[in-house]
């Protein structure tokens, strides 16, 4: 089984990021251990920018087996004043040839209704010392390179299928270099190893990678659908729950979910003390779209007292709703798992202990946005990552600090002291927020 984990993500006006970079403490040799790491700073300083930049790389990686476009452009990813955003990923993969350093760089603009691609580049390099990056693939607005041949090297007809799927790729507000339409000519051009490679990054890699932000967990502050995140042995993805009364879901979706709460039962009344999730099966009926489907609700069971689930805090749901990607990030060196604000509603000293058991024992990768200080204590500082108010320079970890230094200590004396090698935090003034207080209360009471 092939391996593939983030090494390093580097992203370029992206919203409010001009420029920033995080480094994952992984190699080769601690492949099969965890990375646990957690994002600090600032509101609006850019840590969901990291999460956004993970949705975009998953959407752009999901063109070699479906076709889901690129953002729209009301969500205004390019940074203001900007023509152009660009994302370069560092990957470690370990397959039967070997081990290997693969880079996927991307340069995107926006027109009316979404952001495309600009240039697209996939290269790799052996994990042999003196050994140097190989293209793959690299695709420019004006040319196509596949290894060393252009577009110019290549017969007429591939030449054209190549201008046609690009064509459509820039239509389909799609990734060219991921787009189901160029397997078959890649196959033809590329040796085993760099399919292997190509094959690596757009199906396992993408296939593990779960990004759950705001967007996915808003609705349940909202319309009350709880929007489980799944990782199960055949099924990957997102299946929305509806809270407000018995839900209606096609079978399969059903049995996935069934599967997940046997899952999550296993951990659950280990995180919550005497929790466990019962299926109460209603009805089997047609669907509008003609689909056999199943009418069913959650109860959230306490001893002897049945409920139904959406009773339950904000703060349960959430933990049940990620609670399956958790579990994949625990034992599946290969999930890379993106959560934004995982600490919302979660006790902090629960939000802790699972941090700490997923960093010691766990086998994937887990990347997250915080503001409880709380894991500050619990992670090491090598795994902590803050912003600055340098947009030029937005992301870095503190500088001077021993093993046995508590990093949330180090970071409130960073913030009212300074001592870093940038300003991580845009001083408030106390006195001036009493100030305004008080000029609003004045003017508009």
């Amino acid at each position: 089984m092939a391996i593939i984990k983030i090494k390093k993500i580097n992203i370029q006006n992206l919203r409010n990021v001009r420029q920033g970079e995080i480094v994952l403490t992984v190699n080769f040799e601690t492949f099969l251990q965890a990375n646990v790491v957690g994002l600090y700073g600032q509101n609006g300083s850019g840590k969901t920018t990291i999460v956004d930049a993970f949705s975009l790389l998953k959407t752009l990686l999901s063109g070699w087996l479906a076709e889901v476009k690129l953002p729209s452009q009301k969500k205004r990813l390019i940074l203001a004043g900007e023509q152009t955003a660009s994302m370069d990923v560092e990957f470690l993969v370990q397959n039967q040839f070997g081990t290997f350093f693969v880079n996927y760089y991307v340069e995107l603009q926006e027109d009316q209704h979404r952001l495309y691609t600009t240039l697209e580049r996939l290269t790799y390099r052996e994990n042999t010392k003196g050994k140097r990056s190989k293209i793959l693939v690299a695709v420019t607005e004006r040319d196509v390179q596949i290894r060393q041949s252009k577009l110019d090297d290549l017969s007429e007809q591939a030449r054209i299928q190549l201008l046609v799927i690009q064509q459509l790729a820039r239509k389909q507000y799609m990734s060219f270099l991921f787009h189901k339409d160029i397997k078959t000519l890649l196959q033809e051009r590329l040796s085993e190893l760099e399919m292997q490679l190509l094959q690596n990054i757009a199906v396992d890699f993408s296939r593990d990678l779960h990004v759950v932000n705001t967007q996915n967990i808003a609705p349940l502050f909202e319309e009350r659908m709880m929007p489980f995140s799944i990782h199960l042995e055949k099924t990957r993805g997102l299946i929305p729950y509806d809270l407000n009364g018995p839900a209606l879901l096609p079978e399969d979706a059903f049995y996935a979910l069934c599967e997940v709460i046997e899952q999550s039962n296993q951990v659950l009344s280990a995180i919550i003390p005497g929790l466990t999730i019962k299926i109460n099966i209603i009805t089997k009926q047609m669907m509008d779209s003609g689909e056999q489907g199943i009418r069913f609700e959650f109860l959230s069971q306490r001893g002897e007292q049945e409920l139904p689930l959406r009773t339950e805090s904000e703060g349960i749901l959430k933990i049940i709703s990620i609670l399956s990607v958790l579990i994949a990030v625990y034992n599946n060196p290969n999930a890379c798992v993106v959560i934004d604000e995982l600490d919302s509603g979660v006790f902090e000293y629960l939000l802790g202990e699972l941090l700490t058991v997923i960093d010691e024992d766990g086998k994937g990768q887990l990347i997250f946005t915080s503001h409880n200080l709380r894991v500050l204590e619990v992670l090491a500082i090598k795994n902590l990552w803050f912003t600055t108010t340098n947009e030029h320079h937005r992301y870095m970890q503190l500088k001077g600090i021993k093993e046995v230094n508590n990093a949330r200590d180090v970071y409130l004396r960073a913030i009212q002291l300074g001592g870093q090698e940038e300003e991580i935090y845009k001083e408030t003034k106390t006195f001036k927020i009493k100030r305004a207080f008080r000029k609003a209360g004045v003017q508009h009471d």
